[in-house]
This record gives structure tokens, sequence and C-alpha cells, in this order.
């Protein structure tokens, strides 16, 4: 994740740790929320979407006596239409910078960032991986791996980076979705204390009068009537309810969310900054470490990184064990063999390629641990230092 120093707005667009799992930028950069790959985030958003407006008004609204039933289908039907709407804008549109925009070619792979060349991604304004002047407030997304304009965050719901171009239409669709899910909990509430007072209430469409069970129940009123008895529509109903209040919660708490974040005048991504300086200044003492520089460039970066005096003493000790380790696996050669550089005496083969290959065990442990100390204070890295050396060395046993 970027993190801006004075003039210059850095990010790293390298591989990062994800629940343990390497995550590398796409080759070729994404243009907005449907390029491939799909995210299983969006592609549940869009199944809930459906079903919920299968339910709204194939199954419930036509439940409703004539009068509400009506003013029903315009409030709720606008809501959704409104939504659709929105949803489809915000995951369409290319939120990169300008400048990306006019002169980027999405079909050319994009390099591979050398460390070695840059400490960050941008730099006094210039993309060294986009070729590209930037605004001040752009920063290079690792999921979309191209500049976004005005950076907030990369949404997985909608699978597009949401930044100034795209923000509004993103804040719509969260409330739009918010009042949508209103709508129906309210319809979903009168028709069980109707269905528990006065079921004939609910039995109001002409098609009811060849129904003579009151058990039977017909979906998908007027168009496509189907018969169910009652225990089919109360699952369906406190299924809906159920995944509507779960909805609500998440889609509620975001969006107070993002009007604090109007009110207070920052982007998702400056709060996230804010919120980790502050946290890393509880542990001034921490901060005030030499920085610790390894071997080839593999981790340069400070104690500060560390989350608390505990932690830093920990991973202190780890990746000083860890220079010595990668010191000792340098003279392993590709073929197993190894030509001994430390050690007072001169142990067998076997022994010797045994104590090899446990070193490289530990050596490899310790080069995971590092790369998740987050340089802001975080326990996962968000960015990755350049190590192709140790890497490699890693693998070669």
């Amino acid at each position: 994740m970027d993190t801006p120093s004075g003039s210059q707005c850095s990010v790293t667009p390298e591989a990062i740790l994800n629940n343990e799992k390497l995550v590398l930028p796409p080759r070729i950069s994404r243009v907005n929320g449907w390029s491939l790959p799909l995210h299983y985030f969006q592609v549940v958003t869009w199944a809930v979407f459906v079903g919920l407006s299968l339910a709204s008004f194939g199954i419930f609204i036509p439940l409703l006596p004539h009068s509400w039933k009506y003013i029903a289908y315009v409030v709720t039907g606008g809501i959704f239409s409104f939504h659709l709407v929105v949803h489809l804008i915000a995951s369409c549109i290319d939120p990169g910078d300008s400048n990306v925009r006019l002169m980027k070619n999405y079909s050319q792979p994009m390099p591979f960032f050398d460390r070695s060349k840059h400490a960050h991604v941008i730099q006094n304004q210039f993309c060294h991986l986009c070729k590209v002047t930037v605004n001040k407030k752009t920063k290079h997304c690792i999921s979309c791996n191209k500049c976004v304009s005005g950076f907030d965050h990369h949404c997985k719901w909608i699978n597009n980076c949401v930044g100034s171009r795209n923000y509004w239409f993103f804040f719509s669709t969260v409330a739009s979705a918010t009042a949508g899910m209103l709508c129906l909990i309210a319809i979903l509430l009168y028709v069980l204390v109707q269905y528990l007072v006065n079921p004939r209430v609910l039995r109001t469409d002409p098609k009811y009068e060849d129904v003579k069970n009151m058990n039977t129940w017909l979906l998908f009123l007027p168009l496509f009537p189907v018969q169910v008895q009652t225990l089919i529509v109360v699952i369906i109903g406190m299924l809906v309810l159920l995944l509507d209040f779960l909805g609500l919660v998440h889609l509620g708490q975001l969006l107070i969310f993002h009007i604090y974040l109007k009110a207070k005048k920052m982007t998702t991504f400056e709060y996230l900054i804010n919120t980790r300086k502050e946290e890393s200044s509880k542990h001034p003492a921490v901060r005030k470490d030499p920085y610790v520089q390894m071997d080839k460039g593999f981790l340069q970066q400070g104690d500060g990184a560390l989350g608390s005096s505990a932690q830093g003493v920990k991973a202190k000790s780890s990746l000083l064990i860890h220079k010595h380790l990668c010191h000792f696996c340098t003279s392993v050669n590709q073929d197993g063999d190894l030509t001994a550089r430390e050690g007072d005496e001169d142990p067998c083969p076997s022994a010797l390629g045994a104590k090899a290959r446990n070193s490289l065990l530990i050596c490899r442990r310790l080069c995971q641990f590092s790369t998740r100390v987050h340089p802001d204070g975080g326990s996962m890295a968000q960015e990755a230092d350049d190590a192709p050396s140790t890497s490699t060395l890693g693998l070669q046993q």
C-alpha cells in the first residue's frame, strides 16, 4: 500500500502476502471491473441482487393489498433500477489517471518493478511503471497494476478501483443498496405480521379466486403463477430476511463510514494511513532503533515497522539469524554440493549436505517471517522488498 513521504508518492506493486498466499500484480493492467479475472465477491454481489429482485417482485410485493402493492412497485422498483444503473457505471468506468488513459496501451504487459533503480513506483509525480506524469493524489494500485486518479480504495465487490472518476457512483451504489434492503425488510415484516393476524389480506389477487385451499400460495404473480405450500413461502421468507439483515448490517456500516470520510474530507486510503501513523506513534522507543540493512537489499526496513517492543526484539534476533543463514546458503551449489566457507572443521559430504538442507529450511521460514513485517506497523506486508537473490538461494539445494 502507498505511503506518502514528503514530495513523493510511494507504492510498491510487488508480491504481497494475503492470507498466507503470495499475490502477484497482474501482468496486464486491468481496465475496469469487467476485466478478467472476475472476483468471486463480484459474482456473489450480482447473484444476491438478482435473487433479492426475484423475491421482491415475484413473491412478496404481489402479496400486498392493492393500494400498497402499487406503491411498493414504484418505490422499490425505482430504487432497484437506480442501483442497477449506478452499480454498472461504477464497475464499467476506467478510474485510471487521465495521462494513463490517454497514453497507456492496456494490451501490453507491465514491466517488473526494479527496486535497485527506484525506491518507489511513483516519485515526484512520475510513475516508473506506467511511464507517465500523474496527479498528486494518484496512486498505483497493485490489484489493477495502474495509476488511479484520486485513489480511494480497491473494491472487490465491484472488482474495480474507486477513484475520483467513479467515487460518487460507488457511493450511490452503497446508498441505493441500503435503501433497497430497508424497503424489502419493511415488506417482509408486513407480510409476516399479516400472515399471523389475517392471512386473507395477503390473498387479494384475482387469481386466488380459483384457489380454495388456504395452505396454497401463488408465486410470481400475475404473469407466471406457481402454486406452492405455506412451508415453502415461509422458508423463502426467512432466508431472504436473514440475507437482507446481514447485507443491511454490512452496507449500513460502509455507508456510515463513507459519510464520516466525506465529513472529514478524507479518502479511505488517507484514513488508513493516518490510523497506521497513530498506532505507530504509540511505540516511539521502537521507532528510534536504527534501520536493519540486510544483504543484497533483501530487507531494508526499520525496527519501527514492528508493532511492539517485544515483537521488535523477536524480529531483530530472527533477522540477524536469517542474515547469517543466508550468508551460509550462498555457498550451496546448484547441484546440491557445498563449498564450505565457514566452520573450523571440514565435515564429511553427507553430514554437510544434511546440515545445509536443515539450514536452508530454517532460512526459508525466516524469509517468510521477514516479508510479513509491514513498513508502517501492520503484521502483514502490503509491499515487499525486492529479494531475487535470497528467493533463489532458498530453492537451490
